[in-house]
């Protein structure tokens, strides 16, 4: 199935989180996360924390675990020549 994006009016009553500060962890019940392969050339990452003015410093591993990950998926087109 091809990944596609929330309406921007719908994302806080579906994910829990207003559009700027959805972060994959503290999401409403019934919500499945996945992480993009793309992370995975970095050892830390800054998702946002639930607003568009904060953001948490974690490994990938703690990512995974904060998240309660379902699972990796290849979703992000990488520029040419990466």
């Amino acid at each position: 199935m091809k990944a596609k994006m929330i309406p921007y009016d719908e994302v806080e009553a579906y994910v829990g989180h207003a559009p700027g500060g959805v972060c994959p962890f503290g999401v409403n019940e019934g919500v499945a996360v996945y992480l993009d392969e793309s992370l995975r050339k970095f050892d830390t990452v800054y998702p946002a924390a639930g607003n568009g003015h904060t953001a948490v410093k974690l490994t990938l591993q703690e990512l995974e675990a904060a998240a309660g990950a379902e699972g990796w998926v290849d979703v992000c087109k990488e520029p040419e020549g990466e």
